[in-house]
């Protein structure tokens, strides 16, 4: 068993798309909302967001890459601007596509890699959206659910997971 100590950085929602439905380069008004703490529950995501009842539940992004992506194209840190649910940092997510995971007590599946689209060039800068192929998250299920809380928590996965926090996926892993 793996084991090593990951930070929970935030927890957002957004009760509707921004991209989807709507022109290439308009970035939408809906909400991303902060959270302290969530409760998850067995294959949903969290409640009240946009993706809660969607095949692909929840989505990870790890701050690791977005720390490079910001300092490679020179914008400020803005973590909202990504809309995924959990940021987190000390894990190699791409790692974790097709694997069973535990946070604390709430055990995940890594379903598959989460693709960014062009909207990030809309909403960061042009080339973010390069800058994040093969590194735009992971989206995952809730296998056992229970409370996700912000802060330090325990990481545990079958085996030991790649290093390379900045390391990208390449053809033909990325959908």
């Amino acid at each position: 068993m793996y084991q090593t100590n990951i930070s929970i950085l935030k927890i957002f929602t957004s009760p509707k798309h921004n991209y989807f439905t709507r022109d290439k380069f308009d970035i939408g008004d809906a909400p991303t909302i902060e959270h302290k703490n969530v409760i998850l529950e067995k294959n949903k995501g969290l409640a009240g967001d946009r993706f809660e009842f969607s095949k692909y539940p929840i989505t990870f992004l790890s701050l690791e890459v977005v720390q490079d992506l910001c300092e490679n194209l020179d914008i400020e840190l803005n973590l909202q601007v990504f809309r995924r649910n959990i940021i987190i940092s000390g894990v190699h997510l791409n790692s974790l596509i097709g694997k069973r995971f535990k946070i604390a007590d709430i055990q995940f599946e890594g379903i598959a890699h989460c693709a960014p689209c062009t909207w990030m060039n809309a909403v960061m800068k042009k080339g973010a959206y390069i800058q994040m192929r093969g590194r735009g998250g992971l989206r995952a299920k809730v296998i056992k659910g229970g409370e996700l809380k912000l802060g330090q928590s325990i990481f545990l996965s079958e085996e030991e997971l790649g290093k390379d926090m900045l390391e990208a996926l390449t053809r033909p892993n990325i959908p």
